[in-house]
């Protein structure tokens, strides 16, 4: 499974939380037009429209128009290889957490939102690695490598013991699911 540049971009768009509430609707309650949505949640028309607009680009919606409204259901894009395994790990977090379990979903997408902490938690998951082992691993400037590291940590994924950085045990559905499609496509290719 290919994941540059999809899976990163496709955490950007799961990292706005306005994106995720909508989600969850939609989720939750399939077949809500897009005015229902934006009332449900507090947000103009038009946003709500850019913004469901954006997670179908992605392939974890599908507008289907009924007249002259447009509904969107939980169907994932057969042509977009990270859309399925995304949306039902997004339905397991919604059936399971709260809603203020938003937040957490989130800062899981911020993390896997760039490239280069893709290809971290990628020599990551393989084994813990001392910082100078992962920077020729990734191959990036060591203050990239610190600054993307930051940010793991920060969001709970990476941590730094025993002088290596390591992969912190998640069982957030999200994190299991970008885990095991990093990892397949490291074995891919």
């Amino acid at each position: 499974m290919a994941l540059h540049p999809t899976l990163w971009r496709t955490c950007r768009v799961l990292a706005g939380e306005t994106r995720i509430r909508l989600l969850r609707l939609v989720v939750n309650n399939p077949g809500r037009t897009v005015s229902d949505l934006a009332a449900t949640i507090g947000i103009s028309l038009p946003r709500a429209s850019q913004e469901l607009r954006r997670l179908q680009s992605r392939g974890l919606l599908q507008a289907v128009r009924v007249g002259r409204q447009v509904r969107y259901q939980p169907i994932p894009d057969p042509q977009v290889p990270s859309a399925k395994p995304l949306l039902k790990a997004a339905e397991t977090v919604f059936r399971r957490f709260p809603r203020e379990a938003e937040t957490r979903l989130a800062e899981i997408a911020t993390a896997f939102s760039h490239p280069r902490r893709i290809a971290i938690v990628r020599e990551l998951l393989w084994a813990p690695q001392d910082t100078l082992s992962l920077l020729n691993g990734v191959g990036i400037p060591r203050i990239s490598l610190n600054r993307h590291l930051r940010l793991l940590r920060a969001r709970g994924l990476v941590e730094h013991r025993g002088g290596k950085n390591r992969l912190t045990a998640s069982h957030h559905p999200l994190v299991q699911c970008l885990a095991r499609m990093i990892k397949q496509s490291s074995a891919g290719g």
